[in-house]
């Protein structure tokens, strides 16, 4: 495994991306420069840090983005939950699923690591 793009994990944060970003199309105008944008910003930068995790030298350093890329996603969970509760989406299982089934890649793999 040589490069990010071999990882599972990163394949899984661009189906995500794909998946958000026709979210965010939907959302209001309104929202344009705030929750939209959130959004996106946090979703991409789930597969930015893995892949400049990736890239580090040491194993403590992959962790650390892993853990960054972590935090994003929960940060994609809870701005999804925003807009269901403003009634912008859909409460959306398999989405939920989505995001679930990677946080628990992105964890496995930090064990891993360390």
């Amino acid at each position: 495994m040589n490069s990010y793009r071999d990882l599972e994990i990163w394949k899984d944060s661009i189906k995500l991306i794909k998946k958000i970003y026709k979210i965010v199309n939907i959302l209001p105008k309104t929202e344009e420069y705030n929750l939209k944008l959130q959004l996106k910003r946090a979703v991409t930068s789930i597969a930015l840090n893995i892949a400049e995790g990736k890239a580090r030298k040491s194993k403590k350093e992959f962790v650390n983005f892993l853990t960054i890329a972590f935090g994003s996603l929960t940060e994609v969970g809870a701005i999804l939950d925003i807009c269901i509760e403003l009634n912008y989406i859909n409460d959306d299982i398999n989405l939920k699923q989505n995001i679930e089934i990677l946080s628990k890649r992105i964890n496995k793999l930090r064990g891993f690591l360390r």
